[in-house]
C-alpha cells in the first residue's frame, strides 16, 4: 500500500487525454485542471506512461523555487552560455523535440512556470512541434498565455473532480488489498471528500496507528481521526496565509458549521467572510431562505481544531452558542449542535438545554452523545423525568447494571403515584431483558402488582404477558394475558409490550398470519411515542423471526431492509442490533461470509457490555449456525460449551439445543446431531412452539433423519406458510427413499429462499440416486447442489460432503473421518464415540485413513 496507489475512477479522463494526444483533431494537447490533491499529477503520469510506448515523453515538474529563474523548469535543456532569451528558447525547443519519435511534453503544475517557460509551451503548441499534457491547480491563477491556448481551442480542458463515493471505495479496496466495510469507506469519503492525496495520508496514518485494521478479512476504521503533522502541513499549505480575521472565520466554521451567513458576519466581519469565500475556502448555499456557510473541505476543520489554541476555541464556542440561543433551533440537529457547543465552551451548564439535547439524541439513536449531555448536566438529579431519561441512555449504551442502580437509588417517597408505577415497570423490564434474569423479573412483578399505586397498571399486565412468552410457557397463556391487556385502555408502552409478547407467541407457535397486524399498529405507535421507541427493535426482530419460521423470507428481508434504511450506521446498541438483523437474513439465505463478518464482531462486543440478553443469546446461536453451515465444527463446538449458561430464557432453549445439533453435524457426529435436533423439537413441541419445532425437524431431515415425516405431516395443519410443506415433502422423500421428492423439496426450499436447505435436499437426492444406480439423475442433483453452494461461497454441510464422496462411507466412518481431520487420536475418538480403539482402527482402515 505504501507504493504507488492504483488509479481508480479515471477511465474516462484517461481516454480523453489519449484521444487528445493521439487523435487526428486540431488540438495540440490537454490541460488537466483541479484542486490540490484530487490526482492531477497521478492521472497525467498514468496517461503519459502509456503514451511513452509510441512517443518521446519529456516530463517537467514546475516548482515555486524554479519559477524565480528564467526557463527554470526547462533548465536541463537550456544552454548555460547563451544570453539571448530568444536563442535560448529556440535551443530548448530544439532539444525537447529532438529524435525520431513524436514528442509529448508533460508539465505538472503549469501555474508555477516562469514567463519564458510559458513561451516554450506556447511555441510548442502553436507551431505543432509537440503535444502537451499540462496540469493546473484550479484555485491558482493560470498564466494568461495558457488560458488563451485552451480558450482558442489548442488545448482540451479536463476539469478533474474529486473521486465519487463508489470510486473511493474501489480505490480503498485495491490499495488495502481487501474489502472495506461500507461504513468505513463512507466515513473516509466524508472526511476527505474524494481528495486522493488527503485520503492516502489519512489511510496510511490510521493503519499505522492501529485504528484502521483488517477485521475478519474486512478493513474497518474505529476511533476519531487524528490529523498527523504531515497531513496538517499539507492542508495548511492549501489554506495559505491567513490574517487574524480570516483565521477566525475558519475557526468558527471548524467548531460549528454550518453557520447562518448573517450570524457569521456578526461574529466576525463581512470583509473577512468575503475574503475566505473568494479564496475558495468556504462554500455558501441557500437553505430555507437563509445562507448556510460551510468549510469547502472537512479536513480544513480538522486541522483548525487540532492546531488551534484550545482556550480560544472554547471562547469561540461560547460566543457562537450564545449567538445561536437568540434564534429558534430549526431542526433537532441544530439543537444538538448548540448544546454541544455549550458543552465544550467556557459557558456554565444549561440543565434545560441538556435535558432537551439528551432526549433528542436518544430519539435519534445517538446514545453515546445523549450520555455526554446526561452526565454533564447531572440530569438524573433534576427529578424523575431526568432520571428516567438517564436510565434509558445508560441502557442504550450497554450499561444495564448502572441503569438498574440508578432506579434503585430513587427515593420512592418523593415520587408521585404515576412515577412509582413507571419505576416498577422499568425495574421489571431491566431485569427481564437487559440483565437477563426473567425469574427475578417475575418476582419483582409479583411484588409490584400488590402495591396500591400499581392498581390496574396496564404496563405491568403487559409485562405479565411478555414474561409468559420469554419464559417459554405455552403460547395460549401469553395470548390470554395479552388479550386481557387489549381489552383495557393500554398506554403506548403497554400496547407495544403486549404486541411484542403476542408476536413471540404467535411466531413461535407458527401462526405468522396473526403477526403482521400486531406489528403494523405497534410500529406506528413506536414512531410517535418516546416511551415506546426503545422497544422498536424487539418488534422488528420477532416479526422477522416469525416470517422466517413460516417461510416468508422475502417478506422478512423487506421488513429488515426498511428498518436498516431507517436505523443503519446509528451509534450505540441500535446499530449493533441492526447488523444482527442483517446477519439473520444473510444466514437464512446462505450468505455465510456476510453473516459471519457481522456475527463475529457482534459476539465480541456483546461479551464486553450488557445489552438485551436475548439478542446476546441469539447472536451466539446464529454464529454457531453460520460456522456449522461452513463446516467449522471445531469453533462451533467451542462456542456451544457455555450456551446453556448464557441463556436464561425458556423460549430460546429449543434454539440453543438446535445450535448444538448443528455443531455436532459440523463435526460429522451425525447420530448425535439427529438426537439433539429431535430433543430440540421435543422441547419446542412441549411448549406449543410448533413453528420452532418445524425448524428443528427440518434440521433433522437435513442431517438425514428418516423418522420425521409423520410429525411433519401433522404440522402442516398447525403451522402457517410455505416452509412446512417444503419440509414435509423433504421428510417424506427420505422416509419413502424417493429422490424425486427430495429434488422437488429442494426446489421449494429455493423458492422460499432457504438456500442451505435447498442445497442439502438436492445433495441428498443425488446421493440417493447414486445408490439406486440412477447416475444421470444423481449427476444432475449433485451438480445442482454444488451450484447452490457455489452461489453462496463457503457452504459445507454433511449432506453436501456425503454427496461429494467418491467412495461411499458408513455414518460411523464419516464421524471418524471428521474427528481424524480435526486432530483427534484413536483413543480420544474411541472415548468420544463410546467404542473400542480396535473398532476405530478398523473403521480407519476401511475408510483408508491409515
Amino acid at each position: 500500500m505504501d507504493g504507488v496507489w492504483p488509479l481508480t475512477g479515471r477511465d474516462e479522463e484517461l481516454r480523453r487525454i489519449w484521444a487528445a494526444i493521439e487523435g487526428s483533431g486540431d488540438g495540440s494537447g490537454v490541460l488537466v485542471a483541479g484542486g490540490a490533491g484530487v490526482g492531477k499529477s497521478r492521472l497525467a503520469s498514468a496517461a503519459v506512461a502509456v503514451l511513452a510506448k509510441r512517443h518521446a515523453v519529456r516530463w517537467v515538474t514546475a516548482t515555486a523555487s524554479a519559477r524565480t529563474l528564467p526557463l527554470g523548469a526547462f533548465a536541463q535543456w537550456a544552454p548555460i552560455s547563451q544570453a539571448d532569451p530568444m536563442m535560448v528558447i529556440h535551443t530548448v525547443i530544439k532539444a525537447l523535440t529532438a529524435g525520431d519519435k513524436p514528442v509529448v511534453v508533460a508539465v505538472d503544475d503549469v501555474h508555477l512556470l516562469d514567463d519564458l517557460s510559458v513561451v516554450v509551451i506556447q511555441q510548442l503548441v502553436q507551431r505543432g512541434l509537440a503535444k502537451v499534457v499540462l496540469t493546473l491547480r484550479s484555485t491558482e491563477p493560470a498564466p494568461d498565455t495558457i488560458t488563451t491556448l485552451w480558450k482558442d481551442g489548442f488545448l482540451n480542458r479536463i476539469d478533474l473532480d474529486p473521486l465519487r463515493k463508489n470510486d473511493t471505495e474501489r480505490l480503498l479496496s485495491q490499495a488495502l488489498a481487501g474489502p472495506v466495510a461500507p461504513a468505513t469507506a463512507a466515513e473516509l469519503w466524508n472526511l476527505t471528500r474524494g481528495n486522493v492525496l488527503f485520503l492516502r495520508h489519512l489511510v496510511c496514518q490510521e493503519r499505522d496507528a492501529g485504528r484502521l485494521v483488517s477485521d475478519v478479512g474486512t478493513w474497518r476504521w474505529s476511533g476519531e481521526p487524528v490529523v498527523s503533522p504531515t497531513l496538517a502541513k499539507l492542508i495548511t499549505g492549501q489554506l495559505g496565509s491567513l490574517t487574524d480575521d480570516t483565521a477566525e472565520v475558519l475557526d468558527y466554521l471548524a467548531i460549528g458549521e454550518p453557520i447562518d451567513g448573517t450570524v457569521l458576519e456578526a461574529l466576525t466581519s463581512p470583509h473577512a467572510v468575503k475574503e475566505v469565500h473568494s479564496r475558495g475556502l468556504i462554500d455558501m448555499t441557500s437553505e430555507n431562505g437563509d445562507i448556510a456557510v460551510r468549510l469547502s473541505h472537512p479536513l480544513y476543520g480538522e486541522v483548525r481544531r487540532s492546531t488551534g489554541n484550545l482556550l480560544q476555541l472554547r471562547r469561540l464556542r461560547g460566543r457562537l452558542a450564545t449567538a445561536l440561543s437568540t434564534r429558534a433551533d430549526p431542526t433537532p440537529a441544530a439543537l444538538l449542535r448548540r448544546a454541544l457547543l455549550r458543552l465544550e465552551s467556557d459557558l456554565p451548564p444549561d440543565l434545560g438545554l441538556y435535558l432537551a439535547a439528551t432526549a433528542t439524541a436518544l430519539r435519534l439513536h445517538d446514545a453515546p452523545l445523549a450520555l455526554r449531555f446526561a452526565d454533564a448536566g447531572h440530569i438524573s438529579d433534576s427529578g424523575f423525568q431526568g432520571a428516567m431519561l438517564h436510565y434509558w441512555v445508560l441502557n442504550n449504551v450497554g450499561r444495564a447494571q448502572d441503569a438498574f442502580a440508578l432506579l434503585e437509588a430513587l427515593d420512592q417517597n418523593a415520587l408521585t403515584l404515576e412515577e412509582q408505577r413507571r419505576l416498577s415497570v422499568m425495574r421489571v423490564g431491566t431485569l427481564c431483558w437487559s440483565l437477563g434474569d426473567p425469574e427475578r423479573a417475575r418476582q419483582e412483578l409479583a411484588i409490584a402488582k400488590v402495591a396500591p399505586y400499581n392498581h390496574e397498571s396496564s404496563e405491568l399486565a403487559a409485562f405479565e404477558a411478555l414474561l409468559e412468552s420469554v419464559q417459554g410457557r405455552r403460547p395460549d397463556h401469553a395470548i390470554a394475558a395479552g388479550n386481557v391487556v387489549f381489552q383495557t385502555a393500554p398506554s403506548d408502552m403497554a400496547f407495544v409490550l403486549t404486541s411484542c409478547a403476542l408476536v413471540i407467541a404467535h411466531g413461535y407457535s407458527g401462526n405468522a398470519a396473526k403477526v403482521f397486524p400486531l406489528t403494523k399498529r405497534a410500529s406506528a405507535l413506536v414512531a410517535t411515542s418516546s416511551d415506546a421507541s426503545a422497544l422498536e427493535y424487539g418488534i422488528v426482530y420477532f416479526h422477522i423471526e416469525a416470517m422466517f419460521i413460516a417461510g416468508y423470507l422475502q417478506a422478512a428481508e423487506q421488513v429488515m431492509t426498511q428498518f436498516v434504511e431507517y436505523a443503519a450506521n446509528t451509534p450505540g446498541t441500535i446499530g449493533l442490533f441492526v447488523s444482527l438483523l442483517h446477519s439473520y437474513v444473510d444466514l437464512s439465505q446462505g450468505h455465510l461470509n456476510a453473516a459471519l463478518e457481522v456475527l463475529n464482531r457482534a459476539d465480541r462486543e456483546f461479551r464486553t457490555t450488557t445489552y438485551d440478553r436475548s439478542a446476546v443469546v441469539s447472536c451466539r446461536v446464529y454464529l454457531i449456525l453460520a460456522l456449522s453451515h461452513r463446516g467449522d465444527g471445531k469453533r462451533a463446538a467451542e462456542l456451544v460449551r457455555d450456551l446453556d449458561t448464557l441463556n436464561p430464557y425458556g423460549f430460546l432453549r429449543s434454539a440453543c439445543t438446535l445450535a448444538k445439533a448443528w455443531a455436532a453435524a459440523a463435526q460429522q457426529m451425525i447420530a448425535e446431531a439427529i438426537r439433539l435436533a429431535r430433543k430440540a423439537a421435543a422441547i419446542a413441541a412441549d411448549r406449543g412452539h410448533f413453528g420452532q419445532e418445524l425448524l428443528c425437524l427440518q434440521a433433522a431431515s437435513q442431517f438425514g433423519d428418516h423418522t420425521t415425516a409423520h410429525r411433519l405431516n401433522e404440522l402442516t395443519d398447525l403451522v402457517d406458510g410455505p416452509r412446512v410443506h417444503a419440509v414435509a415433502l423433504h421428510a417424506n422423500g427420505l422416509t419413502s427413499v424417493d429422490g424425486e421428492k427430495l429434488a422437488e423439496a429442494s426446489r421449494r426450499y429455493e423458492e422460499i429462499g432457504d438456500i442451505v436447505a435447498a442445497t442439502d435436499a438436492s445433495a441428498q437426492a443425488g446421493t440417493l440416486f447414486r445408490e439406486q444406480q440412477h447416475h444421470g439423475s444423481a449427476l444432475t442433483a449433485i451438480d445442482r447442489a454444488r451450484t447452490l453452494a457455489g452461489t453462496h461461497r463457503g457452504l459445507n454441510t454433511p449432506a453436501l460432503r456425503q454427496a461429494g464422496e467418491t467412495t461411499p462411507l458408513t455414518r460411523r466412518q464419516r464421524e471418524i473421518v471428521a474427528l481424524v481431520s480435526q486432530g483427534f487420536t484413536n483413543k480420544e475418538i474411541a472415548e468420544r464415540l463410546g467404542v473400542s480403539i480396535r473398532t476405530v482402527e478398523g473403521h480407519r482402515y476401511h475408510a483408508r485413513l491409515r
